[in-house]
C-alpha cells in the first residue's frame, strides 16, 4: 500500500483530472441538448425504452432529475413517452429519430474528450489504467443512492 503522502498526491492528481474531464464533458450543448440529457438519450438508445426509475438507477441520479431532463427532451422531440401495453399506468421514455441524430454529435464530442485526455497514453499505459480502475471498482462498494 502506498504511503500517506503518495495517497494524497494520487488523490489530488485524480481530483484535478476528474475536474478537467468533467468540465470538457459538460461543455457539450447541441440543439438545446445538454451532456446530461445526451446521457439519457445514450441510455435509451442502448437499452431501449426505460422507466424513469430505471434511468435514474442506471445514471446514478434522482428520478426527479431524470423527469426534469426528460421533460426538456420531450419538448424538443428528442424523446417521447409511451405507455405499457400490459399496464397503462407504467410510462416509458424512448428516443426519437431526432434524438438519435443529436446522439451522433454527442458521441463525437465524447470521443474528442476521451482522446484529449487519454489519447496521449501508450497502449500499454491505457491497459494498465483500465486494469487499475477495474481493480478499484471491483474492490469497493458502489455508492448508496
Amino acid at each position: 500500500m502506498p504511503n500517506g503522502q503518495d495517497l494524497y498526491e494520487l488523490e489530488e492528481s485524480f481530483r484535478q483530472l476528474f475536474r478537467r474531464i468533467k468540465a470538457s464533458w459538460t461543455r457539450f450543448e447541441f440543439e438545446g441538448v445538454s451532456s446530461s440529457q445526451a446521457s439519457i438519450l445514450e441510455k435509451l438508445y442502448t437499452d431501449g425504452p426505460l422507466k424513469v426509475s430505471q434511468l435514474a438507477d442506471a445514471l446514478w441520479i434522482t428520478a426527479g432529475a431524470v423527469t426534469s431532463l426528460s421533460d426538456k427532451l420531450i419538448a424538443g422531440h428528442f424523446a417521447e413517452r409511451s405507455r405499457s401495453e400490459e399496464d397503462r399506468r407504467v410510462v416509458y421514455l424512448e428516443i426519437t429519430d431526432k434524438g438519435r441524430e443529436v446522439l451522433q454529435t454527442f458521441r463525437t464530442h465524447r470521443e474528442e474528450v476521451v482522446k484529449k485526455f487519454f489519447g496521449i497514453l501508450s497502449e500499454e499505459d491505457s491497459r494498465h489504467l483500465i486494469r487499475i480502475f477495474n481493480q478499484i471498482l471491483d474492490e469497493t462498494d458502489p455508492p448508496q443512492s
